[in-house]
C-alpha cells in the first residue's frame, strides 16, 4: 500500500480543511479567491487525493481511512469520470496529492459588518449586557459602514483560502445602516459573482421594536436576494416573543422568505421562544424546511 493508504481516519479528517486550501491553491485560484480559468469548462485534474473507502477491526469498527489518486474528468463544472491516477497528463490541472473534497459552506457569518482588512482594532469592553452592545454598535456602525464593501470582499477571500465557496449572511439591518449594509454587502457579492454565492438573512440586530426598525425589514424584504428574515431573542431586546415572531412570521409569509431566529439563552422565556416558532411554523406549511434557529442554547438544558 502506498503512503496514501495508511492514514489514519482522524488525521484524515483533521487535515481536510487544510488539504482543500492547499488543493484551490494548486489549482490556480488566485489570493482574492478568483478562478484563473474560469472559462474553461472541459478540464482534467491529475493526482487529486479520494477517500476510496475503510478498513475495520474484528469488530467491525472502522480503524483507518483508505485513499488513493486518481485523474478526475470535469466537464461543465461536473465531474464526469474518476479514472486510475494518471501522473503523467500533460494537459492537466495538477492537484499534487492534495484531497479533493466538495466546497464547504458556511451556514452563520456577519461579514458585512467586520473590522477584517482594516487596520488593529483593540476590543472594547462589554457594558450593560445586549442593549449595551447595541449602543456600542450604533456608535460604531458608520466609520464601519465607509469601507463594509471591501472588507466584505476580504473575508470572502479569506474564506476561499479555506475551502469556503457558499455562507449564510446575517445581514444587518436596524436604523443607524438603514439599508447600507445590506446594499454594500450585495456589491461585494456581485464583484465576487461566479465564483462566491451567498443566502442573507435580514437581521435586525437593534431589535424589531426596541428600536424602529420593523419597517426597514418590511422594505428589504422585497429584495429578490434575501432569502431569510432574522430576529434576535425578542424577549429580552423587543420585551415580547409574541408581537416580534408573529410580525416576523407574516413577513416571512408575505414575501416568501424563510425564517432564522437567534436564541442565546437558557431560561423559561429562550424555551417558550422555541416552541412558539414551532407552533406557528405548523400553523404555516409554508415556512417548513424554511425555519432555523441559530444557537438555540436552550436545547443544551431540556431536561430529557
Amino acid at each position: 500500500m502506498s503512503k496514501h493508504d495508511r492514514i489514519s481516519r482522524k488525521t484524515f479528517m483533521q487535515s481536510s480543511a487544510l488539504a482543500f486550501a492547499g488543493l484551490s491553491t494548486h489549482l490556480g485560484w488566485s489570493s482574492t479567491g478568483s478562478w484563473v480559468e474560469r472559462n474553461r469548462k472541459n478540464y482534467k485534474i491529475k493526482n487529486a487525493l479520494l477517500e476510496t473507502g475503510f478498513e475495520r477491526d474484528d469488530n467491525g469498527e472502522v480503524v483507518r481511512t483508505l485513499t488513493d489518486l486518481f485523474t478526475v474528468e470535469i466537464r461543465e463544472g461536473k465531474m464526469v469520470k474518476i479514472e486510475k491516477n494518471n501522473p503523467h497528463l500533460s494537459d492537466a490541472i495538477n492537484a499534487m496529492g492534495y484531497l479533493m473534497l466538495p466546497s464547504f459552506k458556511d451556514m452563520h457569518i456577519h461579514i458585512d459588518k467586520t473590522f477584517y482588512g482594516g487596520g488593529w482594532k483593540a476590543t472594547e469592553k462589554r457594558k450593560d449586557g445586549v442593549k449595551g452592545m447595541i449602543a456600542l454598535e450604533q456608535k460604531i456602525l458608520p466609520d464601519l459602514l465607509e469601507d463594509s464593501t471591501y472588507k466584505a470582499e476580504q473575508c470572502i477571500a479569506l474564506l476561499h483560502t479555506k475551502g469556503t465557496s457558499h455562507i449564510r449572511n446575517q445581514t444587518n439591518i436596524e436604523p443607524t445602516s438603514g439599508l447600507r449594509s445590506l446594499e454594500n454587502y450585495l456589491k461585494a457579492l456581485d464583484h465576487k459573482k461566479g465564483t462566491f454565492s451567498s443566502e442573507i438573512v435580514l437581521f435586525p440586530q437593534h431589535g424589531v421594536f426596541y428600536t424602529p426598525t420593523a419597517p426597514l425589514l418590511k422594505e428589504a424584504a422585497q429584495y429578490d436576494q434575501v432569502d431569510f428574515i432574522g430576529g434576535v431573542d425578542p424577549y429580552y431586546i423587543d420585551g415580547s416573543i409574541e408581537k416580534t415572531i408573529d410580525y416576523t412570521v407574516q413577513l416571512a409569509l408575505d414575501n416568501h422568505k424563510g425564517i432564522d431566529i437567534h436564541t442565546h439563552r437558557t431560561d423559561k422565556h429562550a424555551l417558550k421562544l422555541v416552541e412558539y416558532i414551532i407552533d406557528k411554523v405548523n400553523e404555516n406549511p409554508e415556512l417548513k424546511g424554511k425555519t432555523y434557529l441559530s444557537h438555540c442554547f436552550i436545547l443544551g438544558a431540556l431536561e430529557d
